[in-house]
């Protein structure tokens, strides 16, 4: 992955079966963090080599990723619960965020 990408966008956390953290979740200069929108604090900003098990779910239907940091699991949804994007919207941006995620 090169060092100087940079990618943006909202992106929610899934907790549970109906909760969700909104946020931002950015790529850049070979990090990867999730930003609260609530509080504006880092929920995690991790160099992108200790982002494991990356997945995206069928459930999702390409609209989601989930990976672990460490022993930290995280579902990560472009599209539900708070309909920032529309659903193809958001579907466009996963599409954007999956080449980079999945490209080291």
């Amino acid at each position: 992955m090169a060092q100087d990408v940079f990618h943006s966008s909202s992106a929610w956390i899934l907790i549970g079966i109906h909760g969700s953290k909104a946020g931002t979740l950015t790529l850049s200069k070979g990090r990867l963090s999730f930003v609260d929108d609530d509080n504006k604090k880092s929920v995690f900003d991790v160099p992108f080599s200790e982002v494991m098990d990356l997945t995206y779910p069928w459930q999702y239907f390409g609209g989601g990723v989930n990976f672990r940091i460490g022993s930290e699991k995280y579902r990560i949804s472009f599209v539900l619960p708070h309909y920032e994007y529309g659903l193809a919207e958001g579907l466009e941006v996963a599409k954007a965020w999956k080449p980079l995620l999945t490209g080291r």
